[in-house]
């Protein structure tokens, strides 16, 4: 699929069709790059680097002296465990291709589709370029306020003195996810400098700006989610601190049973020596005497904890 932008208007064309005199862009799947890569003047190793099966290809571009060439791994914002999407991309003078390398249910196309519908009137080709990585943010401002929302529930939890045996579990899984996407929009920070430089002068100067909105917006997205990162170490604290007065309340609680009772594990011991001379073991009262002493003990305890509001 191509698409021909003269005059500043789009239209479809077939691969015999291209002009090079035109600016074109194009939606490529493997097979199809592998038929026509060399009747567009692409590089046979990036080619090759598109075909290659690894799972973990970092996202970047590589700039040359007449091309760029990149790949990204397309992370899906509201759903992070889902396999990703993976696209490759071909930038020349007057030439701007994806390769649909790894694609679900067929969003890349439509992606891609969406970039040339947004700009059909006064179509560039750095505006449709624009126009495909601005897609790869769609869904980054919906993401980080649903996960700011789930913070705020934890904290509310926390604030409340109910914490969650799992709620340690939920707060790393969070942290995981959320350093995910920073790390995704990191990266495509810095592809957005590296078109934005324009090493090989492959854009025209006054379209420069449509690389630096997205890399503005990246670098926002990325900032966002710090600060969420960073609300979720203060939560942490403030769930440790929680548990930490949890159980000090525990230890206080303890240590005042201690104290009233080792009074009264005093007078047992005493009177439980059974010395023949003791007066109270032979005395009517003795028994009688012990209680009241001990009651007395515990009221005079309990008076003194209340004095001191413990």
């Amino acid at each position: 699929m191509f698409f021909s932008i003269h005059n500043k208007e789009i239209r479809e064309i077939t691969l015999e069709q291209l002009d090079f005199h035109d600016i074109c862009v194009g939606y490529l799947t493997l097979d199809e790059l592998k038929n026509c890569y060399g009747d567009l003047g692409l590089s046979e190793v990036a080619v090759k680097d598109c075909m290659t099966d690894f799972t973990h290809f970092r996202t970047s571009i590589d700039v040359y002296d007449e091309f760029s060439f990149g790949m990204i791994n397309i992370v899906d914002i509201l759903n992070l465990s889902t396999r990703r999407n993976r696209i490759g991309f071909f930038i020349k003078k007057n030439l701007f291709v994806v390769v649909k390398i790894i694609d679900k249910e067929d969003s890349i196309r439509q992606m891609f589709l969406d970039a040339i519908g947004r700009f059909r009137q006064n179509a560039t080709m750095e505006k449709v370029i624009y126009g495909v990585l601005e897609r790869l943010l769609s869904s980054g401002n919906k993401g980080l306020v649903m996960t700011e929302r789930q913070i705020i529930a934890m904290e509310r939890e926390v604030v409340n003195g109910k914490v969650d045996p799992e709620l340690n579990t939920e707060i790393f899984d969070l942290r995981n996810r959320l350093s995910t996407l920073k790390n995704y929009y990191e990266q495509l920070i810095d592809i957005g400098e590296s078109l934005q430089e324009n090493e090989n002068d492959l854009f025209e100067e006054e379209d420069l700006r449509y690389f630096k909105i997205f890399t503005d917006k990246s670098e926002r997205l990325s900032n966002n989610t710090q600060l969420l990162c960073d609300n979720l170490i203060h939560l942490r604290e403030a769930m440790d601190a929680t548990l930490n007065y949890n159980l000090n309340n525990t230890m206080k609680l303890f240590t005042m049973v201690t104290i009233i009772f080792q009074p009264l594990t005093l007078i047992v011991g005493w009177y439980g020596m059974n010395f023949k001379y003791m007066p109270e073991l032979g005395w009517r009262f003795g028994y009688l005497y012990v209680i009241i002493l001990s009651i007395a003990v515990v009221g005079v305890i309990l008076y003194w904890f209340k004095k001191r509001k413990f």
